[in-house]
């Protein structure tokens, strides 16, 4: 049996940076992170319900914990295990480095 980060750790995601366009300054795209293509995280609901999220928009927060670094805001995390794929967009994130379970929590609107 592992330890307890890769036991609680149940998914693999991709993670993608927003990036300025270099071939046009006035738009930005998603850029493949090489480092963080297939990292174990584990992503639970934040809440049971539907809510209203950044912009007006509606829909569900979910909050994703990993052990892994270099997940920043507005990044696009994208499930890459199971039988079907879910985006999500980082709104926040907070490392908590002390203690037995070190760990980043980022919090995710889901992309439907």
């Amino acid at each position: 049996m592992g330890n307890l980060a890769e036991v609680l750790t149940d998914q693999f995601v991709q993670v993608e940076h927003l990036t300025q366009d270099s071939g046009n300054a006035n738009t930005e795209g998603y850029v493949q992170d090489a480092g963080l293509q297939a990292i174990k995280v584990n992503i639970q609901p934040s809440a049971p319900d539907i809510a209203v999220l950044y912009g007006g928009a509606f829909g569900k927060a979910y909050t994703l914990y990993t052990t892994a670094s270099g997940i920043l805001e507005t990044d696009r995390i994208t499930t890459v295990s199971g039988s079907y794929t879910k985006q999500f967009i980082v709104k926040g994130r907070q490392l908590f480095n002390y203690g037995p379970l070190q760990h980043l929590e980022a919090y995710l609107e889901e992309i439907v």
